[in-house]
């Protein structure tokens, strides 16, 4: 099998990416705001197709693999625009498969749209870590009965959220919950998940 990215490059970059999520962390330009913790519960159902045929095409089937995830986070620095988060996530996953997932990201939140006068609208992207306490059979890709995923790989979420203009002590969101091995980063086997979310989310 060719691989696009060369192994190396693949952990250097990790690597980069961990220093740039660390120094952000550490800069304290803007403050969180005063009530920085949230916490969200989300459920939702597993997707045939893959991340990218699902973010551009938004089709996708269906299997019968569902999971429900709570979600506690900390707002950790805010700007004028973006809101940068730490999550962690304890999920259960039940119908074609049974067991529990925790994952720990690191998400950015862009927070400023045109129409937010009439309904608040947030956009944001997490990177982060994956771990299962069963493998995992609906991630194989390439074909369902060559190889297995992994317990371990990465995570990503891609979330829309919603929220009264006047008060965003409730909001609603839209979020793909995704594991997956990184283009071999994590795992040799080309494996992955994409599950289709709505959840709820409250400011502590």
């Amino acid at each position: 099998m060719i691989r696009i990215f060369h192994p190396a490059r693949q952990r250097a970059g990790f690597f980069v990416f961990c220093v740039l999520v660390l120094s952000s962390m550490a800069m304290s330009t803007a403050q969180a705001e005063q009530r920085p913790w949230h916490l969200a519960v989300y459920g939702g159902k597993a997707g045939e197709e893959r991340m990218l045929d699902i973010l551009t095409r938004f089709n996708t089937g269906f299997r019968d693999a569902w999971l429900v995830a709570l979600a506690p986070g900390y707002t950790y620095r805010e700007t004028d625009r973006w809101r940068f988060e730490l999550e962690g996530q304890v999920v259960k996953h039940f119908g074609d498969q049974d067991h529990w997932e925790f994952n720990g990201a690191w998400l950015a939140r862009w927070m400023h749209f045109p129409w937010d006068h009439h309904v608040d609208t947030r956009a944001a992207i997490g990177l982060g870590l994956s771990w299962a306490t069963e493998i995992p059979v609906v991630e194989p890709r390439a074909k369902l009965d060559e190889g297995e995923s992994a317990r371990f790989l990465g995570y990503v979420a891609v979330e829309i959220e919603l929220a009264p203009p006047t008060n965003d002590d409730w909001s609603g969101f839209v979020r793909l919950h995704h594991r997956s091995d990184a283009s071999g980063l994590f795992h040799d086997q080309r494996g992955g998940s994409n599950f289709i979310t709505l959840g709820v989310r409250r400011r502590l």
